[in-house]
């Protein structure tokens, strides 16, 4: 099998997921389940520590079962996701980025250099992230930085006039049922 993309997944991505977030979810799940076949998602180890409950827990100040399983399943095999050590070239990259940051008069907290710097050196195509924050940090990491979308279905072009036809669909533009704009 020839080695797939790596795209590189914020903490805060694996937070919509545990949380159920309904505006994300649709993209996050067709993503997770092309992970291992089109490419391969990875994060730092550090998101194991920041994603540590869910936001049902945190409201409520008490643990769940179900919630600390969903949790562990995005880290253990056969988990679609990679997971990249922490290690002192990533944390002296690192640092050397929030050194960018600084001279842009940026802000970037050092948990946030860390996984544009993991990033950056596991060769990852893409960094997601719902942190517009970082979006900004696209020409310093050297790759394209923003929301996990899954593409689209591809449909199945071209399509004959028969299948139109098959389908229901008149494959002749009828003037009456759509008449032209008057100005």
């Amino acid at each position: 099998m020839p080695d797939l993309p790596l795209v590189y997944w914020d903490a805060c991505v694996f937070l919509s997921y545990i949380n159920g977030d309904a505006n994300r979810l649709p993209d996050i799940d067709a993503l997770l389940n092309k992970s291992g076949t089109e490419f391969w998602i990875i994060t730092s180890v550090l998101s194991i520590v920041e994603v540590a409950f869910g936001k049902t827990e945190q409201d409520g100040k008490a643990l769940d079962e179900a919630t600390e399983r969903r949790i562990s399943d995005l880290w253990e095999p056969p988990s679609p996701i990679k997971v990249s050590e922490f290690y002192s070239l990533i944390a002296q990259e690192a640092r050397a980025l929030m050194r960018q940051a600084l001279l842009k008069q940026w802000a970037l907290r050092p948990p946030d250099a860390i996984h544009l710097a993991t990033a950056r050196r596991v060769g990852a195509t893409k960094f997601e992230t719902y942190d517009d924050k970082l979006y900004k940090f696209t020409d310093l990491v050297g790759m394209p930085i923003g929301a996990p979308i899954a593409p689209a279905p591809e449909l199945p072009f071209p399509i004959s006039g028969a299948a139109m036809s098959d389908a229901g669909y008149s494959t002749l533009y009828d003037a009456h049922a759509y008449p032209a704009m008057e100005e």
